[in-house]
């Protein structure tokens, strides 16, 4: 192929997905929450509060089991199936499909929410503030207040529990324990886990509540009950 050809390919290949790119809706208007309003901002560095958190964050550590580090790094990608624990080992992307892309999408359009609130506080992350803290997996490099993992996680945790509402007190409670296990991997502040749970159910509220999601619910709720239905029949059943 001549050079000139290979160029127009690669410039026709470039539109085409920038095309597909901008023909995805995005699940939230850049009005649906105004983080900056929504958030507080954290405590002052080297307040009394802040220092009370690095003192309870060293305790937290001292206390850390294999079993805390490995479910902590489990999450590290923090997708449907975190909620395995909650909903039954039917909670995977195998099963649930349409979920597991609606979640992977709301992770990236709910990320200039929590971005935004980020850049503005510009606070760091624990480890920079005190030494005695380790960070025992996949560490991070972006501020720290909110924390997205606790944003997604109580997000996901409000979606999910209105397609599986039987299973409503469970997933609220994983989707905390998502955002806690942050504080106990050392990677964040208390403070930045409560701000992400407001941040995150800010979202679930806005998508819940926004007309053009409705269909996309039923379809998730019946994809839900198929899942479980299919997870209910004994071995050898329709054969």
């Amino acid at each position: 192929m001549k050079p000139r050809s290979i160029a127009l390919a690669l410039v026709l290949c470039l539109a085409c997905a920038i095309h597909a790119r901008a023909e995805r809706p995005s699940y939230f208007s850049p009005t649906a929450v105004d983080p900056i309003k929504l958030l507080p901002g954290p405590p002052a560095a080297g307040s009394a509060e802040a220092r009370e958190e690095l003192e309870l964050m060293e305790t937290i550590e001292k206390d850390r089991t294999k079993a805390d580090v490995d479910r902590c790094a489990s999450e590290v990608d923090l997708t449907v199936d975190a909620f395995k624990s909650a909903v039954g080992p039917l909670c995977t992307a195998e099963n649930l499909p349409k979920l597991a892309k609606l979640f992977k999408n709301l992770a990236k359009d709910s990320k200039p929410f929590s971005d935004t609130v980020k850049d503005h506080f510009k606070r760091p992350r624990p480890a920079h503030e005190d030494s005695q803290l380790h960070v025992p997996i996949e560490n991070a490099s972006s501020f720290a207040y909110p924390s997205g993992h606790s944003t997604l996680g109580t997000m996901y945790a409000l979606i999910l529990a209105e397609i599986a509402p039987a299973h409503r007190d469970a997933i609220i409670e994983r989707g905390r324990e998502i955002g806690w296990d942050r504080v106990v991997a050392g990677l964040h502040h208390p403070s930045d886990i409560y701000a992400g749970r407001v941040l995150g159910q800010a979202l679930a509220e806005a998508l819940l509540a926004d007309p053009k999601f409705q269909d996309e619910l039923v379809q998730l709720k019946k994809e839900f009950s198929d899942a479980e239905q299919h997870a209910s029949e004994p071995v050898g059943a329709g054969r």
